[in-house]
């Protein structure tokens, strides 16, 4: 029977310091397709809000030829903030994943604050219609 001792990492050993960089790399991605999602939908909503009378409730929102291309810039900007929603959740799996290990902890935790940043975008998207 043998009583090796684990491994663990120390200072001096050999570590790769890029260890990490594709999930910081797809949590900005997130961010950024959250921001680009943000601006498109809201550029939409603020087409149906610039229309004549008063702006009706988002699922009451009449199929017009005055409505048509503000609901499409909606739906385009919803597909890009699900796709942002999806790298969020693969750059904070794979921060958590490398900020456990001693040699991508830097970088997992980078990726773990910008997957954060996307919820926290999409709640101001929310709250900027709400006050508008």
């Amino acid at each position: 029977m043998s009583t090796a001792t684990p491994q663990i990492a120390t200072a001096t050993d050999d570590v790769n310091p890029r260890e990490g960089r594709w999930a910081v790399a797809v949590s900005s991605a997130a961010v950024i397709a959250t921001f680009a999602g943000s601006l498109v939908f809201f550029q939409g909503f603020l087409g149906i809000a610039a229309l004549p009378g008063e702006v009706p409730p988002m699922d009451q929102v009449p199929r017009t030829a005055a409505t048509e291309h503000p609901l499409a810039l909606m739906q385009t900007g919803g597909w890009i903030l699900a796709l942002a929603g999806v790298l969020a959740l693969v750059g904070l799996g794979g921060g958590i994943h490398f900020a456990r290990r001693p040699d991508g902890f830097k970088l997992g935790v980078w990726a773990i604050a910008l997957a954060a940043c996307t919820p926290v975008l999409a709640l101001m998207l929310v709250t900027g219609m709400g006050a508008t």
